[in-house]
């Protein structure tokens, strides 16, 4: 995973330049900070946000400690977002060049999503550090990752624009696309298969296609938050202890600040009883999201297997699942956003958590054959950007705002933006609790609070 944008990691020493009358500072300047970043992406990858030391880029890049502080006074982290800005940065340029020309608008998507596909292929240390490290620092990448993506979701608008089946389809919609889009592509460079985004990319444009302009607008359901008070950690031994004190330390300062003397506080609980269960914050952190998703998936496959049809079996289930989360909005800003940035085995435990809503999805491959098998995997990503980002932005108390949005998402590839906008908006302006027991028109009841499994 040596190639990056900015060259080689293997020759980044070669490519030293020394000031001198033909070569300017600034030139000098701009050839010492591509090293950086290309050290930077490489090594992140290899080692790790957190295991990545100062002196692993300067052994790499061939920089003086005093020539690295000079281009990031802020040390690692300066230098990390940095270089995740300048990958996105030519990620969307390389998207933004394949949306000019004369061609008809569906060949220009193509090539859109062909170039997507190359530079995740041909850059895939920088590929991995945009989809996957970036999100390591906690809020500063979040922020950088967020700001990015939004600037990928107005392109694909720009894209979707040009073909007149496509020009209304909702924001929060492309934005779920994105999510999709990103979620697809990093799970192949996590897995080492970055060489395979270029074919993955295809299949993701064919999926990307099948959302087009809804009939009648998505409608925002009128729902009032669960009451103040509802979400409560249970504390009924030491384990559930545990996983309250790791939630309140991650909304006080965040993964990566919290340590293990945080949790034991917290917990009211000595190092030896921590050991007894755990081997380290990491795993007392994946244990808890473990047992979260769980409840959650708990929640959410009772009112699909009661449901009289696939298409409102799937909004039963998605109803429940975001009921489940705006009930526990403290596990909801874990699982859906400080997950990201716990480190690796985190993420490929997120990854496996996407599967959750496999079961759903399935159903619809069998009325629709043509749909390609990547849609499944898409649409779970696509649902999961749309629950992290009304939780970032209004908060997860307000998750069954976007229960249309992501019915819509779910369907519309199988059944069609007419029915799919119908079923969607199907309830959408009762209020919370209303409707009968067991169909796609109700309110599941409240799913236990989140406790682990016993």
């Amino acid at each position: 995973m040596s190639g990056t944008p900015w060259g080689d990691a293997s020759d980044l020493r070669t490519r030293m330049l020394r000031p001198g009358p033909r070569l300017s500072p600034e030139l000098v300047a701009q050839n010492q900070r591509e090293r950086l970043l290309a050290a930077t992406a490489v090594a992140i990858a290899e080692r790790g946000y957190e295991q990545t030391p100062v002196a692993e880029l300067l052994r790499l890049s061939g920089i003086s400690r005093t020539t690295f502080y000079q281009h990031f006074p802020g040390g690692k982290e300066e230098c990390f977002l940095a270089t995740v800005d300048a990958g996105m940065a030519l990620a969307l340029d390389a998207v933004s060049g394949a949306c000019e020309g004369e061609e008809g608008w569906d060949e220009r998507l193509e090539r859109v999503f062909a170039a997507l596909g190359d530079t995740v292929a041909t850059h895939s240390a920088a590929a991995r550090l945009c989809l996957m490290d970036a999100y390591s620092p906690g809020e500063q990448g979040l922020a950088h990752v967020d700001e990015a993506l939004s600037r990928f979701s107005w392109l694909l608008t720009q894209a979707l624009g040009q073909s007149p089946e496509r020009a209304a389809v909702p924001p929060n919609v492309v934005n779920g696309i994105v999510g999709g889009v990103r979620e697809v592509l990093a799970a192949r460079v996590i897995a080492g298969e970055a060489d395979k985004a270029p074919a993955v990319a295809a299949d993701l444009l064919r999926w990307a296609l099948a959302y087009r302009n809804p009939p009648t607008p998505l409608r925002r359901p009128r729902s009032r938050p669960p009451d103040d008070g509802a979400s409560r950690f249970i504390v009924h031994d030491q384990v559930e202890r545990i996983f309250g004190a790791v939630a309140a330390t991650v909304v006080e300062k965040g993964y990566p600040a919290m340590t293990l003397e945080d949790i034991v506080k917290n917990a009211s609980a000595s190092l030896t009883t921590f050991y007894r269960h755990f081997d380290g914050k990491e795993d007392a952190f994946l244990a808890a999201y473990d047992a979260t998703m769980a409840q959650a998936e708990a929640a959410a496959m009772p009112p699909f297997r009661w449901s009289r049809s696939w298409p409102l079996a799937v909004r039963a289930a998605l109803e429940a699942f975001l009921a489940f989360f705006a009930s526990e909005p403290v596990w909801a800003r874990i699982a859906m956003v400080d997950a990201l940035s716990a480190g690796p085995r985190a993420l490929e435990h997120r990854a496996r958590t996407l599967h959750l809503l496999d079961e759903i999805i399935q159903p619809g491959f069998e009325q629709a054959p043509d749909v390609p098998a990547i849609a499944g995997e898409a649409i779970g990503g696509a649902i999961y950007a749309l629950i992290y980002e009304q939780v970032r932005r209004r908060g997860a108390e307000h998750l069954a705002q976007i229960l249309p949005a992501v019915t819509y998402v779910a369907l519309a590839p199988f059944i069609g933006a007419g029915e799919a906008v119908a079923v969607a908006n199907k309830g959408a302006l009762r209020s919370h609790g209303q409707g009968g027991r067991g169909t796609a028109e109700s309110s599941p009841k409240r799913p236990p609070r989140c406790r682990r499994d016993t």
